[in-house]
């Protein structure tokens, strides 16, 4: 049940086998449905997660409009990380946009982890690292680059987000109307014709 898990951790660093028996006695296994809060705005968030299986959303409320920041799919860990680390409310939300099966690292849990496996430390630094350098990417396209050339980036990152994630919030991430989506696409298929 935790092997996907221990394969994304070696990534990172390789954990022995006494301290996966460890971190395998404290994780829990979730199953939620499509739909599902995992993180509430405004709500302080004491659990972060890795998806096993599914999709999710994390999003923005803007005078009521929900705009996605990020998508999350298969062998990434996500979380309201701000709120986290704060302790904090959330200015984020996550919704599950598949039924998702979780990994899921509570607050309390984690503190343990750094006081008995002083390789955690490593680990939770080097995947911030990553969620820093990616977000720092998705700034920059911001900056840099063209609706266009966001949706051709998100494309070849995440193929598979087209055919999974609503075309409306496909649009939010983009910072486009599902309208300008539509266009973009269009002109993009009749370009491979």
């Amino acid at each position: 049940m935790f092997q996907q898990f221990f394969q994304f951790t070696n990534h990172f660093t390789p954990f022995s086998t006494a301290e996966k028996a460890i971190i395998e006695n404290d994780l829990v296994y979730r199953e939620v449905p499509k739909k599902f809060l995992l993180v509430k705005i405004n709500d302080i968030c004491q659990e972060l997660y890795f998806m096993n299986k599914g999709c999710a959303r994390l999003y923005y409320d803007k005078d009521g409009e929900e705009i996605t920041g990020f998508f999350f799919t298969e062998n990434m860990t996500l979380g309201g990380l701000e709120s986290f680390l704060s302790k904090t409310p959330s200015i984020q939300g996550i919704e599950t946009l598949e039924p998702c099966k979780l990994i899921v690292i509570k607050k309390e849990v984690l503190e343990k982890w750094f006081q008995e496996i002083p390789r955690m430390h490593i680990f939770f630094r080097k995947l911030l690292e990553q969620r820093f350098i990616f977000s720092q990417k998705v700034v920059a396209s911001y900056i840099l680059n063209s609706p266009e050339e966001r949706y051709l980036g998100l494309f070849q990152r995440q193929p598979e987000l087209l055919n999974r994630v609503p075309q409306h919030m496909l649009a939010t991430y983009l910072g486009i109307t599902p309208v300008s989506l539509s266009r973009i696409r269009k002109r993009i298929f009749e370009m491979k014709k």
